[in-house]
């Protein structure tokens, strides 16, 4: 669960989880053509009226030409109005603290290669690591954590995958040097201010709540 402050009416966390689906569901749809809620609803197994809803907290984002009586939405105008709802209309820098199995997996990853995300750092404490480089990327020292990012115009998310026992301190860190979003793979509730932004990966948690529908399933 993400923990936010928003100034948009406290939209819940809920709401933005589905516009990203929203923008899965337009990806491979053709820019010209029109998708109603109730399309958009069938392929997605959601109610129109939920769709509705949702994108009614943002009408203002989308401009003119939303939404079209008989016709519905045109895919070019949700498409592009969600994407900057969500910031993905620009590039947004990202670091990567832990090069391990799960850090080198999420550099791997083709979703980073998109222009609206850049991997520009990513930082581990083993030797053997520094100075390599994974996919064009040098790892550093976590101990230069501080002087990277007092060179770099931003830095708009950092990934954590690191053991829960450090977790904290580099948190702390990152944000006392201006750090406000954070994607955290440790298995550990970061204390952070009120105005940063944290979402948790619990692995595991998701571990156990798979076996236990998987046990469901079973009795059934």
């Amino acid at each position: 669960m993400i923990s936010l402050v928003t100034d948009k009416e406290k939209i819940s966390p809920r709401v933005i989880e589905r516009l990203t689906r929203y923008l899965r569901c337009l990806e491979n749809l053709s820019p010209d053509d029109y998708i109603s809620s109730e399309e958009m609803a069938e392929r997605m197994g959601l109610t129109a009226a939920q769709i509705r809803k949702d994108l009614s907290n943002f009408i203002s984002d989308f401009g003119e030409g939303f939404g079209v009586r008989g016709k519905g939405y045109q895919v070019r105008i949700l498409y592009s109005g969600i994407e900057k709802i969500l910031g993905v209309h620009k590039t947004n820098n990202i670091i990567i603290i832990g090069a391990g199995r799960l850090g080198g997996a999420l550099l791997a990853e083709p979703e980073f290669t998109k222009e609206s995300f850049n991997v520009i750092g990513v930082f581990d404490v083993a030797e053997y690591k520094v100075g390599k480089e994974v996919n064009g990327i040098k790892i550093r020292h976590t101990s230069e954590i501080e002087y990277f990012l007092n060179t770099k115009d931003r830095v708009d998310i950092a990934i954590l995958t690191v053991p829960k026992g450090v977790a904290q301190d580099i948190a702390t860190t990152l944000i006392k040097a201006g750090v406000k979003s954070f994607l955290n793979f440790a298995p550990l509730k970061l204390e952070v201010p009120e105005d940063v932004v944290v979402s948790n990966i619990d692995l595991y948690g998701k571990l156990q709540e798979l076996n236990y529908w998987k046990e469901k399933v079973n009795q059934w």
